[in-house]
């Protein structure tokens, strides 16, 4: 079945800034052409020396990075640079609906290809633009990598271990998932180009849209900006779980086997007794069956989900992990083990 966008030509010059908002847009069906440079020996986009490699044999053809974040696109050879290479390009251009651009700053343009020229050769043509600081400001010509967009951006500041009791931490703030930078723009690139592709077909007209990827990135930092933004309040990043302006109870303990998994309060309807009553059969509900417990006022604040916590660290301290969280979710307790990535291709969810 082809998808929403299955009328609609994407030319794409992009690296791994672009290569993901590339890949969402082949996914909803659009035709993506994807121009990569020549070169010695085999040429093609730096993101081919990616790896792992397939086979771990390192070749342009064999990154599996590359199939990743580009499978579903036509892929073509220009040199875009030359005089013959920027008219076939222009005619390229000329016959796409949207062109993603995340070449260096200014690439086109000083090819003689600026927003104006674009608008004479197309006027229907949609412009993304993907820069790491934007086209202007003091920042317009600062490096970046997906790092140093995490770092600038707060996303590292809300991840990884507890701060000490007056708010400060003895441990350094670390990095999400590799390209996240990365993903929060193409993702937010693509909504924005659909947006645009929406709008043409009142207007009859394109649009140049400018996604700054240090943009992208500040304003996908959770409720840290509007708690500061509305109370001036920060937010503490917490061991496996999200930042918040006041330290939670812990969410991971470690099981019989020497595994973590996570333990969550059950959120659904009479969550609490289903959880209470779980705990219970395994013998390890404390004093929470006592009647102390039963009004559920009695269940609210800090120090009853700091001990609600506890108990339930030691139920999972008493069973391995696979049959700890796989007894819960029968009985439809939100619980999961903190895996390996490769243990779920083991997994018969996957297998389906």
């Amino acid at each position: 079945m082809p998808g929403f966008l299955f009328d609609v030509k994407v030319l794409e010059l992009a690296d791994e800034k672009g290569e993901f908002c590339g890949k969402l847009l082949a996914g909803a069906g659009a035709d993506v052409l994807k121009v990569e440079p020549p070169g010695e020996p085999l040429g093609g986009n730096a993101t081919r020396a990616l790896g792992p490699f397939y086979h771990d044999e390192p070749h342009p053809d064999r990154s599996l990075y590359f199939w990743h974040y580009n499978f579903g696109k036509r892929g073509v050879t220009l040199d875009i640079r030359t005089p013959e290479g920027t008219e076939i390009l222009k005619k390229l251009i000329a016959q796409s609906d949207v062109l993603l651009d995340a070449l260096p700053l200014d690439t086109l343009e000083k090819l003689g290809l600026d927003w104006n020229t674009l608008q004479r050769l197309n006027p229907r043509l949609i412009y993304l633009v993907l820069t790491p600081f934007g086209r202007s400001g003091p920042w317009r010509d600062y490096k970046a990598t997906d790092l140093i967009h995490l770092a600038l951006g707060g996303q590292m500041m809300d991840c990884g271990y507890n701060p000490k009791e007056d708010g400060t931490y003895d441990t350094p703030p670390i990095a999400p998932q590799m390209w996240h930078a990365y993903h929060i723009t193409g993702n937010q690139a693509f909504i924005a180009t659909v947006g645009a592709l929406i709008g043409r077909e009142s207007s009859g007209r394109g649009e140049m849209i400018d996604v700054p990827i240090h943009q992208a990135v500040s304003v996908c930092t959770e409720i840290d900006v509007p708690y500061w933004i509305y109370n001036q309040t920060p937010c503490y990043r917490q061991t496996g779980r999200h930042a918040q302006p006041a330290i939670g109870p812990e969410v991971q303990f470690p099981t019989k086997d020497g595994r973590y998994s996570i333990v969550l309060p059950n959120p659904f309807p009479g969550g609490y007794e289903t959880l209470v009553n779980f705990l219970d059969e395994k013998g390890q509900a404390g004093d929470l069956t006592g009647d102390q417990y039963k009004d559920p006022t009695s269940r609210k604040g800090g120090a009853f989900a700091r001990h609600f916590a506890e108990v339930q660290a030691g139920c999972v301290a008493a069973f391995d992990l696979e049959e700890i969280w796989r007894d819960a979710q029968a009985r439809g307790i939100p619980w999961s083990p903190i895996r390996l990535p490769e243990e779920n291709l083991q997994d018969p969810q996957w297998q389906m």
